[in-house]
């Protein structure tokens, strides 16, 4: 006798959502995947940024801040201008377009020390020959964000490593970028249905699931 296995219907592990639409948001998913419905997703950002020395005036200290060349911008990632200051010649402070401290690091003056930023933005300070001085920094200014969904996967480094959704109805992306429906805030689904990468251990869906927890998106 044959045995048959059904797979995960559309909106099935749905159990509750805020009022209106407020819970769903259209996503692209990325081009390469092949997801079910219920499906746990991951955010993968890109766009348009570039660094340069800060616009007042040359630094007195001639080291860089070069940007990740894979993954420049992260989850959270915000359009503008993010300012990287040393605040005196070994504390740096970065800051996102609106203002906010994203992070504090502490680089030593010595030539090739570096400290490194992966929050929003992700980069590297270097020191070189002359060291930074109070004041010193750079512009990095951010101009066009793209987000796309992939399966969450903790091994990954693309931003998909961080549990941001599910999935409402099937998506085969296989061979392009497709559009389609996911809950990314206030609802509430069933763990037991939900669809996880397959292989990921207990501790790892923990993980995912404590991610969707901070997006407001329960699992009961």
């Amino acid at each position: 006798m044959t045995t048959l296995t059904e797979s995960i219907h559309a909106n099935e592990s749905f159990v509750s959502e805020a009022r209106g639409e407020r819970s769903r948001a259209a996503v692209t998913v990325l081009s390469g995947q092949n997801l079910g419905a219920c499906s746990v997703l991951g955010t993968v950002v890109s766009g348009t940024v570039a660094s340069a020395v800060k616009a007042s005036g040359a630094n007195t200290g001639n080291g860089t801040f070069v940007l990740d060349g894979t993954t420049p911008l992260l989850l959270g990632t915000k359009l503008g201008i993010y300012t990287v200051r040393f605040l005196t010649t070994t504390d740096v402070r970065i800051e996102d377009p609106d203002g906010y401290v994203v992070g504090d690091l502490v680089i030593g003056t010595t030539n090739g020390n570096t400290a490194s930023v992966a929050e929003q933005i992700k980069g590297v300070v270097t020191q070189g020959s002359a060291a930074f001085a109070a004041g010193d920094g750079f512009d990095i200014s951010v101009t066009v964000i793209v987000e796309k969904v992939a399966q969450y996967d903790p091994a990954a480094t693309n931003g998909a490593q961080i549990a941001t959704g599910i999935l409402m109805r099937a998506v085969d992306a296989t061979a392009a970028d497709t559009p389609g429906t996911a809950y990314v805030r206030d609802c509430e689904h069933n763990a037991d249905i939900v669809v996880w990468k397959t292989g990921l251990t207990s501790n790892q869906i923990a993980k995912g699931t404590s991610d969707l927890k901070r997006r407001d998106i329960i699992l009961r």
